[in-house]
């Protein structure tokens, strides 16, 4: 009787179903592809939320919810960038109080600030842009390797493009962007990074390396399309340096 029992309770264990928003969030990154696809993306922000609204505190759910609102933004026009951005926000900082030492809501929650400050632009840029420092610093400290060492290239971004008067620093950025590339570097996307602040400081040679370097690379098997996008950033920057040096 208590074998039967004991195999039945093993039984039934075996079979229970997945927590529900398991399917939503396997569907979600089967459509999920970094942006490559805005109408997926969409689709994928759609069951994301549908199920955020029946376990509105899942950790997993919230840090991807805010990752697909990023991406959703990065394809919306623009009068709609700003809203996606803004509710990117709110999801992430409930990711991060939800769980303070999940690397993925705080890196979700930077590029959600990173995007609204790009959007808003100006003095509202300069008044945020520490959020996203704040994010990405936090990022490093517990897995500096995450997203291929994404955090390195948003922080070396940050002090490159912000002026001295705002807290930039062309060497601390450059400093950064280097850190990156001996986290990851296969990185096409901090290698063009590190091209431009090359270029800033007056190592064109340098920079030229950079990018031809960065050229030859395979594109990311997971960030496919944010790599594919930096090479042909980079091809035409090359481009452009090409025509320059013909120039002269």
């Amino acid at each position: 009787m208590y074998t039967g029992l004991a195999l039945t309770i093993t039984f039934l264990i075996g079979v229970a179903p997945a927590p529900p928003n398991s399917a939503a969030i396997e569907e979600a990154e089967r459509l999920f592809a970094y942006g490559a696809d805005h109408a997926r993306e969409k689709q994928a922000l759609e069951i994301l939320e549908r199920a955020l609204s029946i376990e509105s505190s899942d950790y997993q759910l919230l840090w991807r919810t805010a990752r697909s609102f990023y991406y959703t933004a990065d394809g919306a026009i623009a009068k709609d960038k700003l809203k996606y951005l803004q509710r990117g926000i709110e999801i992430g900082q409930r990711a991060v109080s939800e769980n303070p030492n999940g690397v993925e809501g705080h890196f979700w929650l930077g590029a959600n600030w990173g995007g609204y400050c790009n959007e808003k632009g100006g003095i509202t840029a300069f008044r945020n842009v520490k959020k996203v420092r704040a994010e990405m610093e936090t990022v490093l400290r517990l897995n500096p390797a995450f997203e291929e060492g994404t955090a390195y290239m948003a922080l070396g971004e940050i002090d490159r493009q912000l002026p001295k008067l705002f807290g930039g620093s062309l060497d601390r950025a450059t400093s950064y962007l280097e850190q990156g590339l001996k986290t990851a570097p296969a990185s096409v996307e901090i290698k063009y990074s590190l091209a431009q602040a090359y270029l800033e400081g007056n190592l064109k040679d340098r920079a030229r390396r950079e990018l031809q370097e960065s050229l030859k690379l395979p594109l990311s098997a997971t960030r496919t399309n944010e790599s594919r996008r930096a090479q042909e950033k980079a091809r035409r920057l090359l481009d452009k340096l090409s025509i320059t040096d013909g120039a002269k």
